[in-house]
């Protein structure tokens, strides 16, 4: 039986590198017309099949890379992910979602991967690790944050300014009792918008006002309960996400609250959610976050930055 050519035949027969060769097989786009014709002729005169399992392996790469975030579940987070795997696809890899929960010990199963290359790099949705730990690992490969941070590359959006944005609105409509719900008390995000908040006047700063609740639209129903049997209502709710907002709107509406005459609702995202309802948002470029994250893990042009956010005007202020 004849010896099957492999990628180091095809790349010496076509006078071009074992790389260039990994990049026609990959379909990668930036491999001039003249260099990938010469690799498919080769490919055609050896008669070879490729092996991608095989290509990849022999060049240290498993053109995989990981993105981590708590719920599969929450649109939020599958808006981001939607940008990157759409960005990959331009670079001829792929992405696999892992579901941690915040745990600990499975953001650490990630890392391992990274350590053992079964996947080439990690991007951090949200995080529950220090960034000391996730740090050293970055030795075995490039990992992105969606923080802004001193020591890793980023892609974030600036909570603080973007709560601020929401609250400046509602004081300069007249709210006076704005109150706000966040998923966990001392996560990145929470922080900044409780660093927003404190920017009030105190006499406008209400701590029974201040929700930690989840992300889903049940769990929105269920804080909206729980907002309705406090002995003072907010007359104004800056809420996480759109889910839970929507989840919020759709039990104020059973229980008889107008919205935005007795309590008004902002909502953070700005997807099909909020415009179905009408609700008042706070637009992110998730998808935009997703890209540029891919692109800070597979270049060395990409740099880290801050991207915008936009406070969208509807019905429900």
């Amino acid at each position: 039986m004849l010896e099957m050519a492999n990628i180091r035949d095809i790349a010496k027969h076509a006078g071009v590198s074992v790389s260039t060769v990994s990049r026609v097989l990959n379909d990668y786009p930036y491999v001039s017309n003249e260099k990938k014709l010469k690799v498919l002729s080769a490919m055609e005169a050896l008669n070879y099949i490729p092996n991608h399992l095989a290509v990849n392996l022999s060049l240290g790469k498993s053109r995989v890379i990981a993105v981590v975030f708590p719920w599969i579940t929450n649109p939020y987070y599958l808006r981001i992910l939607e940008g990157a795997i759409k960005q990959a696809s331009k670079y001829a890899y792929h992405i696999i979602v892992i579901e941690t929960h915040y745990e600990e010990p499975e953001e650490l199963k990630v890392l391992d991967m990274l350590k053992h290359r079964s996947i080439d790099g990690i991007i951090f949705i949200t995080k529950e690790l220090s960034i000391e730990t996730i740090c050293s690992y970055e030795q075995y490969g490039p990992i992105v944050l969606m923080e802004k941070n001193d020591y890793l590359p980023y892609v974030f959006i600036d909570q603080y300014k973007a709560m601020k944005k929401a609250l400046d609105y509602l004081v300069q409509e007249g709210y006076k009792k704005i109150g706000y719900s966040v998923h966990r008390k001392n996560g990145f995000s929470a922080n900044a918008r409780a660093k927003a908040y404190a920017t009030l006047p105190k006499n406008m700063q209400y701590k029974a006002f201040v929700y930690v609740s989840g992300l889903s639209l049940m769990e929105g129903k269920s804080l909206a309960q729980n907002i309705l049997n406090q002995s003072t209502l907010p007359d104004a709710i800056i809420v996480t996400n759109d889910a839970h907002c929507a989840g919020i709107y759709a039990e104020f509406q059973n229980r008889g609250i107008k919205v935005p005459e007795d309590i008004a609702l902002i909502s953070y995202e700005n997807g099909e959610l909020s415009l179905i309802n009408d609700i008042t948002s706070i637009d992110l470029p998730l998808a935009e976050m997703g890209e540029r994250s891919v692109d800070l893990i597979l270049t060395d042009t990409a740099k880290s930055e801050e991207l915008p956010s936009k406070l969208i005007i509807r019905r429900s202020t």
